[in-house]
């Protein structure tokens, strides 16, 4: 029988070291994606599952580029609505991606001031109508330059950009480790970041895996830097960002990252899963208990390692 435990409120600050690890407890969350026709349905999806926390995920189909700030007020405004009426709180918003002349910082110029002006125009916007969400997801730049350092150096000059803004805004930018995009690698997301002790890291173990790097020995390089989670499953090595549920790929140090967020990072946000849209929000909480089983296992490992005897 488990001791009893309480949930973390969550904070973007680093906390301070807890006495008894294995008595607290992340709260689970959930990325949805931001779309007119689907978002009702999805929130309830994730509420009937238990999720209380949400990222929210703007993709470039849903066309911010394209809407009005009137527009977006009405639907934001709507959005708002609905999380309040659930008690679902925004723990995050993932900055706009997936097309190359709106959302790629690291681009040739023209393309680096359309997606850097649209990203200032999200985070303004967001931070109107989501007043209590201060992390802010953002990924750097597909690296389409040649030679790869000048994508790095314009995602470098987007930043200087974005991170006044942030601070004006009290928000906080946490730059994701992607799959072949800058900051693939943790010295090349360090590079980028560099300037601004202002920026966080976004951790994304799937993205980690799949690159083939050691999952907890990356998200400890990250340390007290890192500003929030995405989780997912992915296969080892093998460059596929599969987003795959959890236990349907290799990583299988879920405990061990568990109580590292917690013990080296000291990291007191949400633990956000990152699935693919089409997931089932109870299979993925399904997928929470058990990585709270196997982190409650490194406990009983430590128990028994401490009465072997030496030789």
């Amino acid at each position: 029988m488990h001791q009893p435990y309480t949930f973390i409120t969550p904070t973007i600050e680093k906390g301070e070291p807890i006495s008894d690890l294995s008595a607290v407890r992340y709260y689970p969350g959930m990325q949805i994606s931001v779309n007119d026709k689907t978002f009702a349905t999805r929130l309830q999806e994730v509420y009937e599952a238990g999720f209380r926390y949400v990222e929210l995920k703007f993709k470039h189909e849903y066309g911010l580029h394209e809407k009005s700030d009137a527009q977006v007020s009405e639907a934001f405004t709507l959005m708002q609505q609905m999380l309040k009426d659930k008690g679902i709180r925004i723990w995050s918003v993932h900055l706009p991606f997936g097309n190359d002349e709106w959302s790629d910082l690291g681009g040739e110029e023209e393309v680096r001031k359309r997606s850097t002006n649209h990203y200032i125009r999200t985070l303004r916007l967001c931070a109107t109508h989501f007043p209590d969400c201060r992390t802010f997801v953002i990924h750097g730049s597909k690296g389409t330059l040649t030679p790869r350092s000048k994508s790095v150096g314009q995602t470098r000059k987007a930043l200087k950009e974005l991170v006044p803004v942030a601070n004006e805004l009290g928000v906080r930018l946490c730059v994701e480790n992607l799959v072949t995009s800058i900051g693939s690698s943790f010295p090349e997301l360090e590079e980028v970041c560099k300037e601004h002790p202002e920026l966080y890291y976004t951790f994304d173990i799937g993205h980690a895996n799949c690159n083939g790097f050691d999952v907890v020995e990356f998200l400890k390089k990250d340390g007290t830097k890192l500003g929030t989670v995405h989780i997912h499953d992915t296969i080892f090595g093998s460059g596929d960002d599969a987003h795959l549920l959890v236990g349907k790929g290799n990583i299988d140090r879920w405990g061990e990252v568990y109580r590292t967020l917690l013990e080296t990072n000291r990291y007191r946000g949400v633990f956000m899963f990152e699935p693919k849209d089409h997931h089932n929000a109870k299979d993925v909480m399904a997928t929470y208990d058990r990585i709270v089983e196997d982190f409650l296992k490194t406990f009983e490992y430590g128990k028994i390692n401490a009465l072997l005897p030496e030789h």
